[in-house]
C-alpha cells in the first residue's frame, strides 16, 4: 500500500509540471510475477489510480489521499501523510531535470521515459517491503471531467 502511494506521489507531482490532463491504462508487475491492471486519470493535480480488480481499490488525490473500495463504492477511507511521500514530491518538483534514479529512506525509484513523447514509461520502485515495476500504456492527453476526483459520489470509469 505505501509504495502504491508513493508511486501515486510521484505520478502527480511528475505530471503537475507536465500536463494538465491524461489518462492511461497503467500494469503492475512484482517481484513474485503478479500482475495488477488499472486506469489512471490526473487533471490538474487531481489524481485518481483505479484497480481493474474487484477485491482491490481506487486511490483519490483530491486535497488529500483517499481509498474507495472497488467492490463497495460506499466504503471510503482517507489516507495518512507520509515522510517518503513528501519527499518525492519535493525531488520531483524540479521537472524537467528528473534523474533516473532516487533514494530515500529505504526505498530506490527508476524512471523510464518513453523516447517518443518523452513521458514516463515506466516506474521501478525497490524497497525492503516490495519490488514493483509500474508501466504506463496508451497514455492519452484529453480533458478529464472534475466529477472523476470525487472520492464520495464515486463515478465509474471505463
Amino acid at each position: 500500500m505505501k509504495i502504491i502511494i508513493i508511486f501515486l506521489t510521484l505520478f502527480f507531482s511528475y505530471n503537475n509540471s507536465f500536463a494538465n490532463n491524461i489518462k492511461c491504462n497503467f500494469e503492475e508487475v512484482y517481484d513474485d510475477g503478479s500482475i495488477q491492471h488499472g486506469l489512471l486519470f490526473y487533471s490538474n493535480g487531481l489524481l485518481r489510480y483505479q484497480y481493474a480488480n474487484k477485491q482491490l481499490f481506487t486511490i483519490i488525490y483530491n486535497d488529500s489521499y483517499y481509498l474507495v473500495r472497488n467492490d463497495n463504492r460506499k466504503i471510503v477511507n482517507k489516507l495518512d501523510d507520509d515522510k517518503v511521500l513528501n519527499e518525492l514530491s519535493k525531488i520531483l518538483n524540479d521537472y524537467p531535470h528528473i534523474l533516473e534514479t532516487y533514494m530515500n529512506f529505504d526505498t530506490e525509484i527508476n524512471i523510464e521515459k518513453n523516447i517518443n513523447d518523452n513521458f514516463i514509461k515506466r516506474i521501478s520502485v525497490k524497497s525492503d517491503q516490495v519490488n514493483l515495476s509500474i508501466y504506463l500504456i496508451e497514455c492519452e492527453f484529453k480533458s478529464i471531467s472534475k466529477n472523476f476526483f470525487h472520492p464520495f459520489s464515486f463515478i465509474e470509469a471505463n
